[in-house]
Protein backbone atom coordinates (compact mmCIF):
# COMPACT_ATOMS: atom_id res chain seq x y z
CA UNK A 1 0.00 0.00 0.00
CA UNK A 2 1.28 3.45 -0.88
CA UNK A 3 1.92 5.74 2.05
CA UNK A 4 -0.67 8.30 3.05
CA UNK A 5 -0.31 11.95 2.14
CA UNK A 6 1.87 13.86 4.60
CA UNK A 7 1.53 17.47 5.69
CA UNK A 8 4.54 18.34 3.53
CA UNK A 9 2.80 16.68 0.57
CA UNK A 10 -0.33 18.76 1.20
CA UNK A 11 1.70 21.97 1.29
CA UNK A 12 3.57 21.06 -1.90
CA UNK A 13 0.33 20.17 -3.70
CA UNK A 14 -1.28 23.39 -2.49
CA UNK A 15 1.54 25.50 -3.86
CA UNK A 16 1.64 23.73 -7.22
CA UNK A 17 -2.13 23.66 -7.69
CA UNK A 18 -2.53 27.31 -6.74
CA UNK A 19 -0.03 28.26 -9.45
CA UNK A 20 -1.95 26.26 -12.05
CA UNK A 21 -5.50 27.08 -11.01
CA UNK A 22 -5.18 30.86 -11.12
CA UNK A 23 -4.73 30.97 -14.92
CA UNK A 24 -6.85 27.84 -15.52
CA UNK A 25 -9.89 29.43 -13.87
CA UNK A 26 -9.23 32.95 -15.12
CA UNK A 27 -8.61 34.24 -11.62
CA UNK A 28 -5.71 36.32 -12.91
CA UNK A 29 -8.31 38.36 -14.82
CA UNK A 30 -9.79 39.52 -11.52
CA UNK A 31 -6.38 40.46 -10.15
CA UNK A 32 -5.71 37.37 -8.05
CA UNK A 33 -2.36 35.64 -7.54
CA UNK A 34 -1.56 32.11 -6.37
CA UNK A 35 -0.91 33.30 -2.81
CA UNK A 36 -4.43 34.77 -2.70
CA UNK A 37 -6.08 31.36 -3.04
CA UNK A 38 -3.60 29.17 -1.15
CA UNK A 39 -5.69 29.00 2.01
CA UNK A 40 -8.72 27.83 0.02
CA UNK A 41 -6.72 25.26 -1.95
CA UNK A 42 -5.00 24.03 1.22
CA UNK A 43 -8.39 23.34 2.80
CA UNK A 44 -9.57 21.41 -0.25
CA UNK A 45 -6.36 19.40 -0.60
CA UNK A 46 -6.32 18.56 3.12
CA UNK A 47 -9.89 17.29 2.90
CA UNK A 48 -9.10 15.19 -0.15
CA UNK A 49 -5.98 13.75 1.48
CA UNK A 50 -7.87 12.79 4.66
CA UNK A 51 -10.45 10.88 2.63
CA UNK A 52 -7.80 8.64 1.04
CA UNK A 53 -5.70 5.86 2.46
CA UNK A 54 -3.18 6.18 -0.36
CA UNK A 55 -1.11 9.19 -1.32
CA UNK A 56 -3.01 11.97 -3.09
CA UNK A 57 -1.54 12.82 -6.48
CA UNK A 58 -1.62 16.24 -8.09
CA UNK A 59 -3.53 14.82 -11.07
CA UNK A 60 -6.25 13.36 -8.83
CA UNK A 61 -6.51 16.57 -6.81
CA UNK A 62 -6.74 18.74 -9.93
CA UNK A 63 -9.39 16.49 -11.45
CA UNK A 64 -11.51 16.63 -8.29
CA UNK A 65 -11.15 20.40 -7.95
CA UNK A 66 -12.10 21.07 -11.57
CA UNK A 67 -15.11 18.77 -11.24
CA UNK A 68 -16.38 20.93 -8.39
CA UNK A 69 -14.97 24.26 -9.55
CA UNK A 70 -18.23 26.15 -8.90
CA UNK A 71 -17.71 25.55 -5.20
CA UNK A 72 -14.15 26.80 -5.46
CA UNK A 73 -15.19 29.92 -7.35
CA UNK A 74 -17.85 30.61 -4.74
CA UNK A 75 -15.24 30.30 -2.00
CA UNK A 76 -12.94 32.68 -3.88
CA UNK A 77 -15.77 35.20 -4.23
CA UNK A 78 -16.46 34.97 -0.49
CA UNK A 79 -12.75 35.49 0.16
CA UNK A 80 -12.77 38.66 -1.96
CA UNK A 81 -15.69 39.94 0.10
CA UNK A 82 -14.00 39.17 3.41
CA UNK A 83 -10.76 41.03 2.61
CA UNK A 84 -12.48 44.43 2.99
CA UNK A 85 -10.27 46.00 0.35
CA UNK A 86 -11.39 48.25 -2.51
CA UNK A 87 -12.79 46.03 -5.25
CA UNK A 88 -12.28 46.34 -8.98
CA UNK A 89 -15.10 46.17 -11.49
CA UNK A 90 -13.98 42.68 -12.49
CA UNK A 91 -14.07 41.54 -8.88
CA UNK A 92 -17.55 42.97 -8.36
CA UNK A 93 -18.79 41.12 -11.43
CA UNK A 94 -17.08 37.94 -10.23
CA UNK A 95 -18.70 38.11 -6.78
CA UNK A 96 -22.16 38.77 -8.22
CA UNK A 97 -21.79 35.90 -10.69
CA UNK A 98 -20.33 33.19 -8.46
CA UNK A 99 -21.64 34.11 -5.00
CA UNK A 100 -25.04 35.73 -5.64
CA UNK A 101 -26.42 34.88 -2.20
CA UNK A 102 -23.42 36.46 -0.47
CA UNK A 103 -23.57 39.43 -2.85
CA UNK A 104 -27.23 39.97 -2.00
CA UNK A 105 -26.53 39.96 1.72
CA UNK A 106 -23.51 42.24 1.26
CA UNK A 107 -25.32 44.63 -1.08
CA UNK A 108 -24.75 47.72 1.15
CA UNK A 109 -20.97 47.23 0.96
CA UNK A 110 -20.96 46.25 -2.71
CA UNK A 111 -23.22 49.19 -3.59
CA UNK A 112 -20.64 51.59 -2.20
CA UNK A 113 -17.90 49.86 -4.18
CA UNK A 114 -19.93 49.94 -7.40
CA UNK A 115 -20.90 53.57 -6.84
CA UNK A 116 -17.22 54.48 -6.42
CA UNK A 117 -16.54 52.89 -9.81
CA UNK A 118 -19.60 54.38 -11.50
CA UNK A 119 -20.76 50.86 -12.35
CA UNK A 120 -24.48 51.49 -12.77
CA UNK A 121 -25.06 48.14 -14.48
CA UNK A 122 -23.61 46.29 -11.50
CA UNK A 123 -25.76 48.37 -9.15
CA UNK A 124 -28.81 47.23 -11.12
CA UNK A 125 -27.74 43.60 -10.63
CA UNK A 126 -27.21 44.20 -6.93
CA UNK A 127 -30.76 45.55 -6.59
CA UNK A 128 -32.07 42.23 -7.90
CA UNK A 129 -29.76 40.20 -5.64
CA UNK A 130 -30.75 42.29 -2.62
CA UNK A 131 -34.41 41.57 -3.33
CA UNK A 132 -33.68 37.84 -3.58
CA UNK A 133 -31.11 37.25 -0.86
CA UNK A 134 -30.79 40.39 1.25
CA UNK A 135 -33.19 42.02 3.68
CA UNK A 136 -35.53 43.94 1.36
CA UNK A 137 -38.27 46.16 2.74
CA UNK A 138 -41.50 47.10 0.95
CA UNK A 139 -40.50 50.70 0.22
CA UNK A 140 -37.90 51.67 -2.37
CA UNK A 141 -35.26 54.26 -1.55
CA UNK A 142 -35.57 57.37 -3.77
CA UNK A 143 -31.79 57.79 -3.84
CA UNK A 144 -30.32 54.35 -4.55
CA UNK A 145 -33.36 52.45 -5.82
CA UNK A 146 -33.03 49.54 -3.38
CA UNK A 147 -36.05 48.35 -1.45
CA UNK A 148 -34.39 49.15 1.83
CA UNK A 149 -36.29 51.92 3.64
CA UNK A 150 -36.91 51.19 7.32
CA UNK A 151 -39.61 52.64 9.60
CA UNK A 152 -37.25 55.39 10.79
CA UNK A 153 -36.91 56.46 7.11
CA UNK A 154 -33.31 55.30 6.83
CA UNK A 155 -32.04 53.33 3.82
CA UNK A 156 -30.08 50.30 4.97
CA UNK A 157 -28.18 50.12 1.67
CA UNK A 158 -27.02 53.67 0.90
CA UNK A 159 -27.43 55.02 4.43
CA UNK A 160 -29.59 57.97 3.40
CA UNK A 161 -31.78 59.61 6.03
CA UNK A 162 -34.92 60.32 4.04
CA UNK A 163 -37.82 62.69 4.45
CA UNK A 164 -41.46 61.77 4.05
CA UNK A 165 -41.61 64.23 1.16
CA UNK A 166 -38.89 62.38 -0.76
CA UNK A 167 -40.65 59.08 -0.31
CA UNK A 168 -44.00 60.53 -1.30
CA UNK A 169 -42.65 62.08 -4.50
CA UNK A 170 -40.72 58.96 -5.46
CA UNK A 171 -43.67 56.59 -5.19
CA UNK A 172 -46.43 58.89 -6.39
CA UNK A 173 -48.05 58.86 -2.98
CA UNK A 174 -50.96 61.20 -3.79
CA UNK A 175 -52.14 58.87 -6.55
CA UNK A 176 -51.75 55.77 -4.36
CA UNK A 177 -53.62 57.46 -1.53
CA UNK A 178 -56.54 58.40 -3.77
CA UNK A 179 -56.69 54.94 -5.37
CA UNK A 180 -56.73 53.33 -1.93
CA UNK A 181 -59.39 55.72 -0.60
CA UNK A 182 -61.67 54.94 -3.54
CA UNK A 183 -61.65 51.26 -2.54
CA UNK A 184 -62.25 51.84 1.16
CA UNK A 185 -65.44 52.31 3.13
CA UNK A 186 -66.04 56.02 3.86
CA UNK A 187 -65.56 55.43 7.58
CA UNK A 188 -62.00 54.29 6.94
CA UNK A 189 -61.34 57.35 4.80
CA UNK A 190 -62.67 59.50 7.63
CA UNK A 191 -60.34 57.64 9.97
CA UNK A 192 -57.30 58.55 7.85
CA UNK A 193 -58.34 62.20 7.79
CA UNK A 194 -58.93 62.30 11.55
CA UNK A 195 -55.70 60.47 12.36
CA UNK A 196 -53.67 62.59 9.98
CA UNK A 197 -51.51 59.71 8.88
CA UNK A 198 -51.53 56.38 7.08
CA UNK A 199 -49.36 53.27 7.30
CA UNK A 200 -47.34 52.33 4.24
CA UNK A 201 -45.72 49.10 3.14
CA UNK A 202 -46.61 47.58 -0.23
CA UNK A 203 -49.88 49.48 0.03
CA UNK A 204 -51.46 52.40 1.85
CA UNK A 205 -53.42 51.41 4.97
CA UNK A 206 -55.65 53.31 7.40
CA UNK A 207 -54.21 53.14 10.95
CA UNK A 208 -56.74 50.50 12.07
CA UNK A 209 -55.69 48.21 9.21
CA UNK A 210 -51.95 48.61 9.79
CA UNK A 211 -50.01 45.36 9.19
CA UNK A 212 -49.20 43.49 12.37
CA UNK A 213 -45.70 42.44 11.29
CA UNK A 214 -42.96 43.38 8.88
CA UNK A 215 -41.67 46.78 7.85
CA UNK A 216 -44.23 49.56 7.68
CA UNK A 217 -43.80 53.33 7.56
CA UNK A 218 -45.97 55.97 9.19
CA UNK A 219 -46.62 58.67 6.58
CA UNK A 220 -48.33 61.88 7.64
CA UNK A 221 -50.94 63.49 5.43
CA UNK A 222 -50.50 67.04 4.21
CA UNK A 223 -53.32 69.57 4.25
CA UNK A 224 -53.80 69.10 0.49
CA UNK A 225 -53.95 65.32 0.86
CA UNK A 226 -56.59 65.59 3.55
CA UNK A 227 -58.58 67.97 1.36
CA UNK A 228 -58.40 65.47 -1.50
CA UNK A 229 -59.86 62.80 0.78
CA UNK A 230 -62.61 65.14 1.99
CA UNK A 231 -63.49 65.97 -1.62
CA UNK A 232 -63.74 62.29 -2.39
CA UNK A 233 -66.13 61.77 0.53
CA UNK A 234 -68.37 64.63 -0.59
CA UNK A 235 -68.27 63.70 -4.25
CA UNK A 236 -71.40 61.56 -4.29
CA UNK A 237 -73.00 58.44 -2.83
CA UNK A 238 -70.78 55.48 -2.04
CA UNK A 239 -71.84 51.81 -2.08
CA UNK A 240 -73.68 50.85 1.07
CA UNK A 241 -71.23 48.19 2.19
CA UNK A 242 -68.74 47.46 4.92
CA UNK A 243 -65.91 46.41 2.56
CA UNK A 244 -62.56 47.20 4.05
CA UNK A 245 -63.78 47.74 7.60
CA UNK A 246 -62.00 45.83 10.36
CA UNK A 247 -63.95 42.68 11.13
CA UNK A 248 -66.04 42.85 7.95
CA UNK A 249 -66.54 39.85 5.72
Amino acid sequence: MRRATTEDDVKALTSSLSEKLVPALGLDLVGLKPDDIKDIIYSIVSSLAESRSSKLTEEAAMKRIMATKDGLLKAVAAMLLSRERPLTREQLEFIAAYAPEAAGRAAPYLYQQAKRLGADDIIASLRSLWSQYGRPTPVECPRCGFRAVTPDLTCTVCGAQLSEGEIKRHMGFSRLLLETAKRLHPRLVEEMIAAGYVVLNHEVHPPSLAPKSGYALTIHLSRDEKETLRSLLSGGPRPDQDAGLPGSR
